[in-house]
């Protein structure tokens, strides 16, 4: 993949439209390479936050005047990962981090930079860190190495050491505004006409956005089966639809991430940031649902799905998290039509 490529996905994020106040003076720190010395990005899966952190890395090691400018040597090697003062923890797959590969990152900035400058630390996301791996990790956020910069995102913030994010700066991650996607979109190359239909679900992500015009007709299966689980009536719809996806434990997180997204985008419904006009393209039950649920139930049905995530990660059954998941919704919806 070119440069130019890679950078197709920062864009939108350098925008003044796109970034809230918070992003833009983290930008602004970067650009005067006068950052504090860790960064906790919270946000729903999807909302660009890891792209947003190597758009920063860009950002300190370039040396242009207009900053990240996505050409020169410095953005290259970062954009490519290979820069050897950026240090990368990501899990692979399903495993989580555990505390050897943290303390091993700890021994690398205790010693000289290859270049002359900062060194960063990205690590996405927190909650795969092992319970020890982020008490080691606390134990460096505590004494910072000089010029060593900590950047971390998190899908869940009750998922990460209250201590952690004491020792950060925290910063949100919005929804995208419509324009700012629909324009972003539009210079990826997807039609105007599958944009428009996908604007009113996505609520704001670009991530959720982009995977679903990429793979609509899997996307849309996913959000059908997420649509029903919010909109079961008794326990034989439970046992259907978790006798539908218990093969199917490698696709696990794109069931919980269906079922998020059309939690979230009917909470901006609720407190009407959306219109209703949004719930055209979904099922009649589920519009039926949203307009009679409360707010405070689906932030509760939000949390069951980080609760269910957790299982997952943590190796428990998937069928068991998955009809525990749906006996909690289930419980709500009952509630909803009384």
């Amino acid at each position: 993949m070119s440069v130019a490529n890679d950078l197709d996905t920062l864009p939108g994020f350098l925008q003044e439209t796109s970034l809230n106040a918070g992003c833009r003076i983290v930008l602004d720190q970067f650009k005067r390479r006068d950052p504090v010395h860790a960064y906790l990005f919270s946000g729903a899966r999807g909302l660009g936050k890891a792209t947003f952190a190597k758009a920063l890395a860009c950002t300190l090691f370039c040396d242009e005047p207009k900053k990240p400018c996505g050409e020169c040597d410095a953005c290259r090697q970062v954009l490519h990962d290979a820069n050897p003062d950026v240090l990368r923890m990501i899990p692979d797959g399903e495993k989580r981090i555990g505390v050897e590969r943290v303390r091993e990152v700890i021994e690398k900035i205790s010693q000289h930079a290859f270049g002359a400058g900062f060194r960063i630390v990205m690590i996405w996301p927190v909650e795969m860190l092992t319970a020890q791996a982020q008490n080691c990790l606390l134990k460096s956020l505590e004494e910072p190495v000089s010029n060593v910069v900590f950047l971390l995102t998190t899908n869940e913030m009750t998922a990460v050491l209250g201590t952690i994010a004491s020792r950060c700066a925290c910063v949100k991650m919005t929804p995208w505004p419509d324009e700012t996607m629909r324009a972003e979109l539009r210079n990826k190359g997807y039609p105007d006409k599958s944009v428009a239909k996908i604007l009113p679900i996505c609520s704001g992500n670009i991530g959720l956005a982009v995977s679903m015009l990429e793979e609509q007709d899997q996307e849309g299966e996913f959000r059908n089966w997420a649509e029903k689980a919010l909109s079961v009536s008794c326990d034989a719809d439970v046992v259907r639809l978790s006798t539908k996806i218990k093969d199917d434990r490698g696709e696990a997180d794109r069931y919980l991430v269906a079922i998020e997204q059309a939690l979230h985008q009917a909470l901006l419904i609720k407190t009407e940031r959306l219109t209703t006009a949004a719930l055209e393209m979904v099922t009649k039950p589920w519009k039926e649902t949203v307009m009679n649920a409360s707010a405070e139930s689906m932030l509760q049905l939000l949390h069951e799905v980080t609760q269910a995530r957790r299982y997952k990660a943590s190796q428990v059954n998937w069928q068991s998290t998955a009809d525990q998941l749906l006996m909690k919704i289930l419980g709500e919806t009952i509630k909803w039509r009384q």
